[in-house]
């Protein structure tokens, strides 16, 4: 994972933290909360973010297999919808293949993968024809037989996809897609901020300071940033060369 180190900082808490239960059943009421919040969400933004010819260029896969993301708008959604692929996949192999897991972290990772499984589709559903394919993933680097590995590897994944929303924000020329995006990466930095409270009980802020910059605002990574971290857990070669810039 030493390219997703580079863009979200290196863990240094302790080996095993311990969460009181009572923390941990406010936290975990909190992100129930915002699961109902969320499904309403989505069933609103479903229905205005649909992509039309106007807004670039689709998707498409060259003879070697390399996945193009294609241009303007349909490209950044494209791009998303590649980071919200790869981190449902994440969960859902998090919560089948963990090992040592209590029911509070098990919950936990059930409630942000059904987050994560809710944007995938709305994604999908946005894109329609225009959506790039099904990716293959690769999580063989990530030891599933380790619960910090799992969460520190969850807490990369979401700091790296808050940096991303940041930083394509303002690429996109469709005030729906806009404001979608800004609802979803607020998502993330709440899933950002849980992950990094499993690691670090009580030091989220000693965390989240490396994310911050000095103007009290989150990071924001480009696209080329944002792949070149995350292409060793994807099969295909994810190509962002049409994006906007």
């Amino acid at each position: 994972m030493e390219k997703m180190n580079s863009l979200t900082g290196k863990p240094v808490g302790p080996t095993v933290p311990a969460i009181p239960s009572v923390e941990r059943r406010m936290f975990l009421r909190h992100l129930g909360l915002f699961t109902a919040s969320t499904a309403a969400f989505l069933t609103a933004c479903s229905k205005e973010a649909i992509v039309s010819p106007s807004t670039g260029a689709a998707a498409r896969v060259a003879a070697d297999g390399t996945v193009d993301l294609g241009s303007g708008d349909i490209g950044i959604l494209n791009y998303a919808y590649a980071l919200e692929q790869l981190e449902a996949a994440f969960y859902t192999t998090a919560v089948s293949e963990t090992k040592g897991l209590s029911a509070m972290d098990r919950k936990a990772l059930i409630e942000i993968r059904e987050h994560e499984v809710a944007h995938r589709e709305l994604f999908k559903a946005a894109l329609g024809t225009a959506a790039i394919p099904d990716l293959e993933v690769d999580f063989s680097s990530i030891d599933w037989n380790s619960r910090n590995a799992v969460f520190d590897a969850a807490n990369k994944f979401e700091s790296t996809g808050v940096g991303a929303y940041n930083g394509a924000g303002k690429l996109l020329k469709t005030s729906a897609f806009l404001i979608l995006a800004g609802k979803i990466v607020s998502v993330e930095a709440r899933h950002a901020a849980y992950t990094a409270y499993m690691l670090y009980p009580g030091k989220k802020f000693d965390v989240a300071h490396e994310l911050v910059n000095g103007n009290g605002l989150d990071v924001a990574y480009t696209p080329s940033q944002v792949l070149s971290g995350v292409q060793m857990y994807i099969k295909q070669k994810i190509s962002g060369a049409n994006l906007p810039s």
